[in-house]
């Protein structure tokens, strides 16, 4: 098993790269938070949203990889932005890494998941959510 200040401090760093508390659940880090969206749709009509931004991660005691997830929601417009941003980003893509995509509500849903330190994990998203605006 992982030394428990190791843990804490894979958990503190990745709540300040992400800016928000994380949470322990059964030996999985979680992290739930919603991000503002403004839509303006017409002369008449704005919107403002909210979207949702799951991630988790969990570690093993055989190094430094976790086993990380996010699930981030994104308007049609977005997902350009989003998908470049992710492959630009200078840390490379794990070889254990993949995306999929679903469209709910006419909205982007992508789940990312990876076998990484939880911080490159982290930072990447971070990226590409910056690259949101």
């Amino acid at each position: 098993m992982i030394i428990t200040e190791e843990l804490a401090g894979t958990a503190e760093a990745v709540s300040k790269i992400l800016g928000s508390e994380v949470e322990c659940q059964d030996g999985t880090y979680q992290l739930k938070t919603k991000r503002s969206v403004y839509v303006k749709n017409s002369k008449v009509l704005d919107v403002s949203l909210s979207l949702d931004l799951d991630i988790s991660f969990s570690l093993s005691d055989e190094g430094p990889d976790g086993s990380n997830e996010a699930r981030v929601c994104l308007m049609p417009e977005e997902l350009a932005a989003f998908t470049q941003a992710l492959i630009a980003h200078p840390l490379y893509f794990p070889i254990s890494y993949s995306q999929h995509m679903t469209m709910e509500c006419g909205m982007y849903c992508i789940r990312l998941t990876s076998q990484e330190p939880p911080e490159v994990f982290a930072e990447r998203l971070v990226a590409a959510l910056d690259a949101l605006g």
